[in-house]
């Protein structure tokens, strides 16, 4: 098999690997420098592969779904934030087509052992895993390894590898396909979507990678390296960059609670009353070292260490989305338990998010006797209780008890419970929602309806421009230019999905134009800002037809009744009416008004559908 194939573009080494699970054969594909030059790499490029790939109706867990493991042009070289990689697939939990990405070393490696990505199909008729070593690349028997937590599994493949091998695995929840189960390398974690459970369908317990090559980058020598040098400085030199790494997101859960923006109790609020029990002054003590994904000046994670039921527990620092989700969401303000349930979330491979968002609604319905005592195995299930954290997560991971009813996700299981818990379901699309209210801000609220891959906030983190003041100074309660907004943030988002760079250099300086000068550093191109957009419309209008074939459409673009009819926490009890916006960014984006782009706007993109 080929180290990699000759390329006009540089970046990429041209091919993937394409497994098929069912027969055991692995072999290559080249990668088409037009279709590059069209959708770039990472989730563009995933877009174009799985809405190819992929036929209409399929279901989620059958041999006709794909998983695909893929780079960006970036990944391997010295660009700023470009240890990432993306995993696609038709969701189970959506139905549509999801694309999550991590950070760590795992990316890089896959493109020094020669390839741009795995592509993975069929099912395995026993566990195994993938060992991808420069050019030798074989299956292997996972059976002793099925049952095993992620940790656990990493530890013992490297152990058993030797030295240098990154390990992406799923735990329990990917095993018993949990439906927002999570794929983990190290404490980074894909997730929100299910990717994790379609790898435990197909018995794929893991993917370890080791490589020894090199990646060019298309603009070399002196200029290459002054152009890598002012990225790196641009972000070195923003003044978010030292609370990033201090405290990571967590330093934005004081403002966003006081500007009453921080879901609670299930989004019935929008503030929480201790957030100065869970906040990260709390945290900062606990704090241990600091550490890094590839080619990052941030390094914004951090190891800590605290007492938990008298003895040391040492885990990953949590972020902002978790705390809201594990936190205030389920009412809880004891720290320690919340760090625990994110670190069993995390070893077990389920989403912090949903495995939150699904627990704040068995507390509603609980609270509401839409639950009873029985059907929650006899435990007490409401807002503030602490310690129903970790039995949740484990029945969850495991599928056992109510934790069968909660691993669906909030909107299946609310279809099966019946009962009026519907209105008590937050997701869009099946997407649980995150930790922003959109009663607080609009455009946020806009972009969660909208975006195909359900309620994600990272999609266009219109956060920057309507509360941060990074991109602009928006009125966050206004609908007056949230359209246009939302449009052009989701469009150049692509291109930080599709490089792949990290998504928090939205807010440390990079702009439109540099995103576009790392892709020709990368790769040689010439694209310019507005191809940016042009590349980001495409990729977002590929991701809608996707959606349609599986029959997701216009009626699902909205969010729960909750945001447009029950007010808020703030002084002026402020409501969202999505539907005020829908119209409007139709328009702009090319489609008509039932939300179907229209074959002159597919001719404009060059989409052939």
């Amino acid at each position: 098999m080929k180290r990699s194939m000759k390329m006009k573009y540089k970046g990429y080494k041209g091919q993937l690997l394409v497994v098929d699970l069912s027969s055991g054969t692995i072999t290559r594909r080249g990668l088409d420098e037009a279709i590059l030059e069209k959708y770039i790499g990472g989730r563009g490029l995933a877009a174009k592969i799985l809405y190819d790939e992929i036929k209409a109706g399929t279901d989620s867990y059958s041999q006709d779904n794909r998983l695909l493991f893929i780079t960006g042009p970036a990944a391997g070289t010295l660009i700023p934030t470009s240890g990432r990689y993306g995993v696609g697939t038709k969701s189970p939990l959506t139905g549509g087509l999801s694309v999550g990405f991590a950070g760590g070393h795992w990316a890089n490696n896959l493109k020094y052992a020669g390839h741009d990505g795995v592509l993975f199909q069929g099912k395995s008729s026993s566990p195994v895993y993938l060992v991808i070593d420069d050019d030798k690349v074989e299956l292997h028997s996972a059976g002793a390894l099925w049952g095993k937590t992620t940790q656990q599994t990493e530890d013992t493949l490297k152990k058993d590898l030797g030295s240098g091998f990154e390990i992406a695995s799923i735990g329990f929840g990917g095993e018993n396909q949990v439906g927002y189960a999570t794929i983990s390398n190290e404490q980074h974690v894909v997730g929100r979507a299910g990717q994790g459970a379609v790898m435990g369908w197909m018995n794929l317990k893991a993917v370890a990678v080791r490589g020894t090559g090199s990646v060019d980058m298309g603009i070399s020598g002196r200029q290459g390296l002054q152009d890598v040098f002012f990225l790196h400085k641009t972000i070195r030199e923003n003044e978010v960059r030292g609370l990033f790494r201090d405290v990571g997101t967590t330093g934005m859960l004081d403002p966003i609670n006081e500007a009453a923006g921080q879901p609670s109790f299930n989004f019935q609020k929008t503030s929480f009353p201790d957030v100065e029990k869970i906040n990260a002054n709390n945290m900062k003590p606990w704090f241990q070292r600091f550490e890094s994904c590839s080619g990052c000046p941030v390094a914004c994670g951090s190891i800590t260490k605290f007492k938990l039921d008298g003895a040391d527990f040492i885990t990953e620092r949590i972020e902002h989305q978790s705390v809201g989700a594990l936190a205030t969401n389920c009412g809880i303000s004891d720290l320690p338990r919340v760090f625990e349930a994110h670190d069993l979330c995390d070893k077990y491979g389920i989403d912090t998010i949903s495995a939150g968002l699904s627990i704040a609604w068995a507390m509603e319905c609980s609270e509401n006797g839409l639950l009873s005592s029985e059907e929650a195995d006899g435990l007490e299930i409401k807002f503030g209780n602490a310690l129903v954290l970790k039995p949740l997560i484990e029945k969850i991971a495991r599928k056992e008890g109510v934790g069968a009813l909660l691993a669906k996700g909030v909107r299946a299981a609310s279809q099966d419970l019946g009962r009026g818990s519907e209105k008590y379901a937050m997701h869009v699309k099946g997407l649980e929602m995150p930790g922003y209210d959109p009663r607080a801000f609009f455009g946020m609220a806009l972009n969660l309806a909208t975006t195909a891959r359900g309620a994600d906030h990272n999609k266009a983190f219109t956060i920057a421009a309507e509360f941060l003041g990074v991109l602009g100074d928006y009125d966050r309660f206004a609908y007056e230019g949230k359209a246009e907004l939302v449009k052009k943030m989701q469009d150049s988002t692509v291109i930080i999905d599709s490089i792949i760079m990290c998504m928090f250099t939205v807010d440390l300086g990079i702009s439109v134009d540099l995103y576009a000068r790392a892709v020709n550093l990368a790769t040689g191109m010439n694209i310019s800002a507005d191809d940016v957009y042009t590349i980001g419309d495409r990729v977002n209008t590929l991701e809608r037809l996707f959606n349609q074939r599986e029959g997701i459409g216009s009626d699902q673009d909205k969010l729960p009744e909750r945001f447009a009819t029950e007010p808020g926490s703030d002084p002026e009890k402020h409501v969202v009416d999505v539907s005020r916006m829908i119209p409007e960014y139709y328009n702009l984006r090319g489609w008509d008004k039932n939300g179907v782009p229209t074959p002159e706007h597919l001719e404009k993109l060059g989409i052939d559908a």
